[in-house]
């Protein structure tokens, strides 16, 4: 009897494809900043509570009242900490991706020019900072659209990528007729892989919580920029390693209101000057390994779920 169970959990078994990175490089290291500063849940939007959710304020309880500290604990992110994380950044010439939320952008377009100016590559991440499986399929769809239009009238990029952070049922297949080609909403995989949508084949490219600064916010997580650094080392290390037998990708994740900080940004500071000690290391962006897989990686080599979840 057929299995129908919709999940996954074989994945590449061990042997996965044999990519080739740019210039024989082992290891890919894609940084990802989260800009989310400015679209999560206020009063101010007309939401019926402020936000309560991975900030510096642990155990805050949403409240259906504006939460002053919580709402300048974010504008942190976009006043100071985005700009710190762009110079320290922009200092080693290391690309990065932007996860960005249309509302955040249009709240700040210095910031978002400053983005495309550096060189790095608009992420959709939501029109705002939301449980998108809370919204209806048609919202959700308005949503996507208009973080696609601000952010091609701000940067003049066309976003190809996507990564909701708490998507809905809809959304993969949402983000298909938006024309968007690959997302980063899985946690399964380091490798990317492909799933099918409406006949064709849909990249996700992994992303990741464990090597994220969001754990500053939870618990257990980071108490201290050490335990930041440490975490990134030992990735890098233990994927450095195995990428002498098979290319690796490592995935580091920012946000400004979190690692914008002066003692998380040293973190992330020593974590870039080590890793560019290294050779054989490409810094890239997700869209260039999206790019890059779907090259030389074929659906039939890959795997996909049986349903695009």
């Amino acid at each position: 009897m057929p299995d129908y169970y919709p999940r996954n959990l074989q994945g590449y078994a061990g042997k996965p494809p044999a990519i080739v990175w740019p210039e024989n490089n082992r290891l890919a290291v894609s940084i990802v900043v989260n800009y989310e500063e400015g679209s999560e849940s206020c009063p101010l939007d007309g939401d019926d509570h402020s936000e309560s959710w991975l900030t510096d304020m642990p155990g805050m309880q949403a409240s259906p009242h504006r939460h002053m500290s919580c709402e300048s604990l974010f504008s942190y992110g976009a006043r100071i900490g985005a700009w710190r994380l762009l110079d320290i950044i922009k200092s080693f010439k290391v690309p990065a991706s932007v996860f960005a939320c249309g509302l955040a952008l249009e709240r700040n377009p210095a910031l978002a020019r400053a983005f495309h100016e550096a060189g790095w590559e608009l992420v959709g991440h939501g029109w705002r900072w939301l449980d998108y499986s809370k919204i209806t399929e048609q919202d959700e769809l308005q949503h996507i659209h208009r973080t696609l239009e601000i952010i091609h009238s701000l940067t003049g990029q066309k976003a190809t990528g996507w990564y909701s952070g708490r998507k809905s049922s809809y959304t993969r297949g949402l983000l298909a007729s938006a024309g968007i080609s690959w997302d980063s909403d899985a946690y399964d995989d380091e490798l990317p892989y492909y799933v099918p949508i409406d006949g064709h084949h849909h990249l996700v490219i992994p992303y990741t919580l464990v090597c994220n600064d969001c754990r500053y916010a939870m618990s257990p997580g980071w108490s201290s920029p050490e335990d930041a650094w440490l975490t990134m080392k030992a990735t890098f290390d233990q994927l450095y390693r195995e990428s002498e037998h098979s290319p690796r990708i490592m995935t580091l994740a920012l946000h400004t209101r979190f690692s914008g900080h002066p003692g998380r940004a040293d973190a992330v500071y020593r974590f870039l000057k080590y890793a560019c000690s290294h050779d054989r290391v490409w810094f890239c962006q997700r869209g260039a390994i999206a790019s890059l897989w779907r090259s030389q990686i074929t659906a039939p080599d890959s795997y996909a779920l049986r349903e695009a979840l």
